[in-house]
């Protein structure tokens, strides 16, 4: 939805696996209630028949449709200018995620860049389900409104994944202005100082981002070593 100053908000969500998608369909439905919901996304996988019965967007469509809501519509699956939106509207405080998305909010901060060539996209993963459904909904619904996001909202300077490569924030797939830590300062005060974002939710993603950059920064480097020559002279990797 659209909040204060043209902010997104993302106010609710519903993650159960194991339903048809009648069932689904029917929980959204009543989870809506009298709500004014003017579309509904679906990946554009959703809209494949696989089989002789009808496409999962075809069923959730005639649930939907009963309850007196939208039928389902492709979502924009452009990736990497989704993945940027979704970076553009965090940086600028202009995405508000309720405290209620749980699933959400733990798993934006773990998302990480994919590899070469596809670096600018983000590595699929478990659990990264409400991460590509935020995905579909912001970007979907921006060029519905007709602002037209690309992967061009990013300045070329701008941070791996998004524009540039900085290989100081390796592996980040969200790394903000480009984090700095240093020895001899209790880290909690340094994330402190380089979280900019001013709403609670988005303060919490930042604050959790940085946590885990910190961590990554001062892990102890790993390297080869041989081992003792009763364990066949290989060497291992790590310690």
């Amino acid at each position: 939805g659209n909040g204060e100053a043209g902010r997104i908000v993302t106010y609710r969500e519903f993650v159960q696996p194991g339903l048809s998608p009648r069932m689904l369909a029917q929980a959204v439905a009543e989870r809506s209630g009298r709500e004014r919901i003017s579309e509904v996304f679906l990946s554009p996988d959703a809209f494949a028949h696989r089989t002789a019965e009808a496409s999962i967007a075809e069923q959730l469509g005639e649930v939907l449709a009963a309850n007196g809501l939208p039928r389902p519509a492709p979502a924009d699956d452009d990736r990497i200018g989704g993945w940027q939106w979704m970076y553009q509207l965090l940086e600028n405080d202009a995405w508000v995620i309720a405290e209620n998305c749980a699933q959400l909010i733990e798993c934006l901060p773990l998302l990480v860049r994919d590899a070469p060539p596809r670096e600018e996209d983000i590595r699929k993963m478990d659990g990264d389900d409400p991460a590509d459904a935020a995905r579909y909904g912001l970007v979907s619904a921006a060029r519905l409104a007709g602002l037209h996001p690309s992967p061009r909202v990013i300045p070329s300077g701008g941070p791996p994944g998004f524009g540039g490569p900085q290989p100081r924030d390796r592996g980040s797939a969200f790394p903000g202005s480009g984090a700095q830590f240093v020895h001899g300062m209790p880290l909690g005060e340094q994330i402190a100082r380089q979280v900019s974002a001013t709403d609670a939710t988005s303060r919490a993603i930042h604050y959790q981002r940085l946590e885990a950059e910190a961590r990554r920064h001062f892990a102890p480097k790993k390297f080869a070593r041989r081992p003792p020559a009763a364990r066949h002279g290989r060497w291992w990797q790590g310690i």
